[in-house]
């Protein structure tokens, strides 16, 4: 990776897509904590590619480069957020009754991660992700998000609860409904 940073520092295009290819996954999981439309998520990327594609000469140490992207990244997230989903009501209220009224995935009886952690606030879906799915460090979270150690440790804790929180409750509707898998007699 180190060696296509440098090339698309020098002005390799094909370096830079390859670059962006290499990471495309990761980003999509970042974003799709903060938007949900895919075509939001869409833009967030490619804002995210242009500015990339235009400050990358600037970048001084490379072995930073995932989470330098990953900072524009949620900070393009954030602008759309606020200029296209910030309403009365919060997300995170929408989702919740979101996830009460409808049974999510009826058919195989699997909860989507995404569909999980909607009813967690913005901090926690993002620590979770970045954690959980993209495997960064408490450490190095925190050079991301610019937050205290120990407020990432709390966040997750608080969201491990909530996830608890969520899969029980989704497990004890599937029951009631008779969707347990368990229940095949």
């Amino acid at each position: 990776m180190e060696e296509l940073i440098l090339s698309a520092q020098s002005g390799n295009e094909e370096a830079f897509t390859q670059l962006i290819l290499s990471i495309n996954d990761e980003l999509y999981k970042i974003a799709k904590t903060r938007i949900s439309n895919e075509a939001d998520i869409s833009d967030a990327i490619q804002e995210t590619m242009i500015e990339t594609y235009k400050s990358i000469k600037k970048l001084n140490d490379i072995t930073k480069f995932k989470k330098w992207i990953i900072k524009i990244l949620i900070n393009k997230c954030n602008r759309i957020y606020r200029k296209k989903y910030k309403k009365d009501v919060s997300i995170e209220e929408y989702n919740l009754d979101y996830l009460k009224t409808n049974n999510i995935n009826e058919v195989d009886n699997k909860l989507n991660f995404y569909d999980i952690i909607k009813n967690l606030n913005y901090k926690e879906r993002i620590i979770v992700v970045l954690y959980y799915m993209e495997e960064y460090s408490v450490k190095e979270i925190k050079e991301i998000l610019k937050m205290k150690e120990n407020t990432i440790n709390t966040h997750l804790y608080r969201a491990r609860q909530k996830l608890k929180s969520t899969i029980i409750n989704q497990e004890t509707t599937n029951i009631k409904k008779g969707n347990n898998s368990y229940e095949k007699f």
